[in-house]
């Protein structure tokens, strides 16, 4: 995970926290408003319970007052009317808190208490109706009427009225009090439910900052690291990954940097070791040329004047004089080879057609009876910008190495193909022979390196600076007892079309 990617995790576990937080006080909020609601239904209940109770006992006085006088009283009906109007205020409320879905009760408890409204409506009803029975009652018989109130009084007010509005009470204050411990209970849920979100943010937080700073900490200590020991000249230093985060895309770079250090330092060695090289073909090569020379007259002098005596017509003696003649032509062929690694002549490019080029280089081959070379370089292949002398030369020493790579036990074949594309000419040579260990294959274009036992390691060095001053690349790709193929690329320089490289290859070879 990148850094970035990690600083957002960083800030959403925090979002997120500010959000259950921020939710946890709105659910707050709003259960509280629902509380809040409650609270007042029930409160309300309970005061017109409380003003019920207190107009119903200031009816029973005014009731008593008209059982003595035998007559109704205007304060009385007033008594009888707030009662009632206590009674519709507690039923109307009733009905509107079972019809609100936030702050109604149980089924049971609605049923309940609007029976105990219901009695105490009838009830009421009958006390009312009763005092006025007892008011009718003739003066003569006072003494039946004070007795007739006291039973009504006894019997239906307080055993049956009162009761119903203490219950009815009784059952508000039950509302009230459960209403502040649900909102105890809520308070402690989101208190807990807070403390556990801060708790869990925090400690989300805490462990994504530390692997965050780990991370950075081992970075930069890696790079920093690997910075010194770059500077003190270990090019062969590599990084290992830090993740999938700007840190590993550093490493990566880092390790990009330093192998091109050591490419570069290698190149550099590389040219300063065939400089000095360079140098010593050249003056060997100069230094061998002439007593070669000579020795070469010699030879065709004593050649020429023993041919006519008996002693030029021994076996032995025509045998060593040629033994002396083949060694002075391989000679030859050394010091040429030397002075040509030495020259490293520009290249003088000039449009060729590869397929007869290759022909003429395969001709120069001394090819083994057992190896068969195949030019599959397409004929219709577009001219190509080259040095027609210094790439043959190079055509020459691949094929040669190619077939003398080649056991004499064996069926040989070395194929030459070449394309072209959006590059350049893209041309390979490949053989199956013995095959070139990974071991040697790393160097066998350096100069006076050689896999053959009578090679001079000159050939490919020679055809690896013949491809490079033409820009190309050459590479080779072996296993052992698989073959080997060599592969050279060039780029592309304004080609000239399909047909007129036919038409030059035709002129070419009618030429």
């Amino acid at each position: 995970m990148s850094i970035r990617a990690r600083l957002a995790s960083i800030f959403g576990v925090a979002l997120a926290a500010v959000l259950v937080a921020g939710g946890a006080f709105y659910f707050t909020i709003a259960e509280m408003l629902i509380f809040q609601r409650r609270a007042e239904a029930s409160y309300e209940d309970l005061r017109l319970h409380v003003t019920l109770a207190s107009d119903a006992s200031r009816y029973m006085n005014e009731a008593a007052k008209a059982a003595l006088r035998g007559t109704l009283s205007a304060e009385l009906s007033a008594a009888a009317e707030d009662a009632a109007r206590d009674l519709a205020a507690i039923e109307a409320l009733k009905w509107r808190m079972i019809a609100d879905e936030e702050i109604r009760e149980s089924d049971e408890e609605s049923t309940e208490e609007l029976g105990h409204i219901r009695f105490m409506r009838e009830s009421f009803d009958h006390i009312a109706a009763s005092t006025q029975e007892i008011t009718r009652v003739a003066d003569e018989r006072a003494h039946e009427r004070h007795a007739m109130f006291v039973r009504l009084s006894d019997h239906e007010y307080k055993e049956r009225f009162l009761p119903h509005i203490s219950a009815a009470v009784h059952d508000a204050e039950r509302d009230v009090a459960r209403i502040l411990a649900d909102e105890h209970h809520l308070r402690t849920r989101v208190a807990v439910l807070g403390a556990a979100a801060i708790g869990g943010a925090l400690v989300v937080l805490i462990v994504l900052l530390g692997r965050l700073l780990r991370a950075m900490d081992r970075g930069f200590s890696t790079l920093v690291e690997g910075s010194r020991r770059i500077a003190q000249g270990d090019l062969e230093l590599r990084l290992p990954e830090l993740d999938a985060h700007e840190f590993g895309r550093l490493s990566a770079a880092f390790n990009h940097m330093a192998s091109g250090l050591q490419s570069a330092q290698e190149a550099r060695l590389r040219m300063e070791k065939l400089a000095a090289v360079g140098q010593l073909a050249a003056s060997v090569g100069h230094d061998l040329r002439n007593p070669l020379g000579a020795v070469r007259n010699a030879s065709h002098y004593l050649k020429k004047r023993l041919s006519a005596t008996e002693l030029g017509a021994e076996p032995r003696v025509a045998q060593f004089l040629a033994i002396i003649e083949k060694e002075l032509v391989a000679c030859n062929k050394i010091i040429g080879n030397l002075l040509d690694f030495a020259r490293e002549r520009r290249p003088l490019l000039s449009s060729c057609a590869l397929r007869p080029l290759v022909d003429d280089a395969i001709s120069v081959v001394e090819v083994p009876p057992h190896v068969r070379v195949e030019n599959d370089v397409p004929a219709a292949l577009p001219l190509v910008e080259l040095d027609r002398d210094q790439f043959r030369q190079v055509l020459v020493n691949l094929i040669q190495n190619a077939t003398e790579a080649i056991p004499a036990k064996r069926e040989g074949r070395v194929r030459v193909a070449a394309s072209w594309g959006s590059d350049g000419l893209t041309l390979s040579v490949t053989d199956n022979g013995t095959g070139i260990s990974a071991e040697m294959l790393a160097h066998i274009f350096e100069p006076l390196f050689s896999t053959k036992l009578k090679g001079t390691g000159l050939g490919l060095a020679i055809s690896a600076g013949v491809v490079e001053r033409h820009g190309g690349t050459i590479e080779a790709t072996s296993e052992p007892s698989g073959g080997t193929t060599f592969v050279v690329r060039v780029p592309a320089r304004e080609a000239p079309t399909a047909a007129g490289s036919r038409a030059a290859s035709s002129g070419a070879q009618g030429a």
